[in-house]
This record gives structure tokens, sequence and C-alpha cells, in this order.
């Protein structure tokens, strides 16, 4: 199974990793009428990806792994279990292509409100939980926490006509946002990978799991890039 990479976000014990499907040509699948995403998940509480089978992977690779079984449940349908020693990069998607996959037209609201979460009782009226949106009026924002070295970054934009501000919980982002602050500063456009988390004290949480803009993905993270990522992941509040 190959999909190109979408999020590769903060979770719980490790990563989430979600994309949409492609052929072996590398075409997208379709779905009734939709791109079918793909969420590789791992037999671990949290269906976590650990962290070491996935981090020198850049949002837009194109990842190839095989699958056991289908192993979507309630709102998280995309869910797929696979042999983690098989994951591996084998291309790249062009940015190019992206529009085409975007659900800007597709629904009225993130996730079916205006809100960042979604009550609990109400996750079950959904079948997806991974959406991209192609954003051209957005802003980052910061909240702090007391007791938290790190921040909460957050995205702040309009999705037809509607002010959302959620956690970002993309690595990468976290990492060049802590570097320059006004890193989107004068973008005109970005592709945001929307994720509707897992319930947790009755709410799931909508997150932005990838951010992707032109030329942010060009270079790879070095290792000990990699490693910075990996430490300051237990003190992100999301």
């Amino acid at each position: 199974m190959k999909i190109v990479c979408l999020a590769n976000s903060f979770r719980v014990g490790g990563r989430c990793v979600g994309g949409i499907e492609l052929d072996q040509n590398n075409n997208p699948i379709f779905q009734n009428g939709r791109p079918k995403w793909i969420r590789p998940v791992c037999n671990t509480e949290h269906e976590e990806v650990p962290t070491i089978l996935v981090s020198h992977i850049n949002l837009l690779d194109i990842i190839e792994f095989q699958p056991i079984h289908a192993n979507g449940h309630g709102h998280q349908s995309e869910n797929v279990l696979f042999q983690t020693n098989s994951i591996r990069v084998v291309g790249q998607f062009p940015i190019t292509n992206l529009d085409v996959l975007t659900d800007n037209n597709r629904y009225h609201l993130v996730f079916g409100n205006r809100g960042a979460a979604v009550p609990e009782h109400q996750v079950s009226d959904f079948n997806y939980s991974l959406m991209l949106v192609l954003l051209n009026e957005f802003e980052t924002n910061e909240r702090n926490f007391e007791g938290r070295q790190y921040p909460q970054v957050k995205l702040s934009f309009r999705y037809n006509g509607t002010l959302y501000n959620l956690p970002i919980t993309d690595p990468y982002f976290r990492h060049n946002y802590g570097l320059n602050n006004d890193i989107l500063l004068g973008r005109q456009r970005v592709y945001v990978t929307l994720s509707l988390a897992a319930p947790h004290e009755e709410w799931s949480s909508k997150l932005v799991a990838g951010i992707i803009y032109e030329h942010a993905n060009v270079h790879r993270l070095h290792a000990n890039v990699r490693a910075i990522i990996d430490d300051i992941a237990d003190d992100l509040p999301f």
C-alpha cells in the first residue's frame, strides 16, 4: 500500500501518520467522490506509530508499507494496521497536485461545528477524521500554560467563512516556527491537514496535523534536529 504523507504529527506515545492512498502510478485513489485517506496504525496503546519508525518521513513523501488489515473504528475509519518493519519512503508527491485533494468545497464546517472540538456523543456522526484544506487567510498565535516550558502554538484560519483557532501538532512546523515565528508571514496560501482526535474527557479535539507550503519540505531534517523535536514532544500541550 502507498500513500502520500500529509500528516506525521505528535500523538501520545509516538506519531500519528496519515495520507491519501496512491495507485501503482502514484495517482490518488478516490472513493465515493473523495480522496481515500489512510492512517497507518500499530498495535500500541493509542494505535500510535513509534517515533523511531517515522521521524525521518516528511510531508509529501510517498511512503509504502505492508498492510495487515483495516482497523477503522468510529470516526477514525481510515485506520489500517501495518507491519511495522515494512514502512519506507519511495518517492515524493508534487505540491502542485494537491488542489484536487482538498475538501474546501466538500463540507460547510470543519468536523461539523464552529468550535475547536466535537462532543464525544456527536463523534459517532462522522465516518472520517482527516481532511485537507487550502487556506488563504491564516496566522499563528500562542497560548502559554503554567508549568509548561513550551507554549501551545495554534493556527487561526477561515474555512468557508468560519474562523477557527486550532493547536498545531506538526513536529516539523513546530521546530521551524521555534526558529522563526514569522515563518508564514507573507505567504498567500498553505495546505493544512486537519485531524479529529480520539475522544478525551468527553471531547474530540480538532488538530492541525500538517502544514504544507512551497519549499517547506525541500531540505531533510538532520538526525540531531529530529532528536530535538522528539525531546520537546512530551512537554507540548495540545
